[in-house]
């Protein structure tokens, strides 16, 4: 069994992410990472800030590097001041919302202005859901 995201469902993932920025008026960048944090996709819509691309690179590597959704850590480390000072000084850990682990990986999703990144991301770990790793 393969234990990484094959590069055909990492752009299945892009497709159904971007389309749900697009349903919500939302322009974002969207990265899919294998569990190791190397990109396999990433795809910045028009309108998007340069800057979303690093930070959705930055919370598909943290929820992979950590196996938990960046928007969960931000909920952990937040009641601790000093577990926050920590975590976010490491490059390139992230607690803005927008990266969910998945099998074999992470998506990270940055851009949107009303707070969309994690129900865009969602959808993209949903496609991922409908045909697992190794299947």
């Amino acid at each position: 069994m393969n234990s990484t995201i094959s590069i055909q469902d990492a752009l299945r993932a892009v497709d159904a992410a971007l389309a749900k920025a697009e349903s919500v008026g939302a322009a974002v960048c969207v990265t899919v990472v294998d569990s190791g944090g190397n990109v396999l996709a990433l795809a910045r819509m028009d309108g998007a800030s340069f800057l979303t691309a690093t930070l959705a690179e930055n919370k598909a590597r943290t929820a992979a590097g950590l196996g938990m959704a960046t928007a969960d850590l931000a909920e952990f480390v937040g009641a601790n001041p000093l577990m926050l000072a920590a975590m976010t000084t490491q490059a390139p850990v992230t607690v803005l919302p927008g990266g969910l682990p998945v099998p074999g990986g992470a998506v990270g999703v940055a851009g949107s202005t009303s707070g969309e990144d994690h129900p865009i991301a969602e959808a993209a770990a949903a496609a991922l859901a409908a045909a697992p790793v190794g299947a």
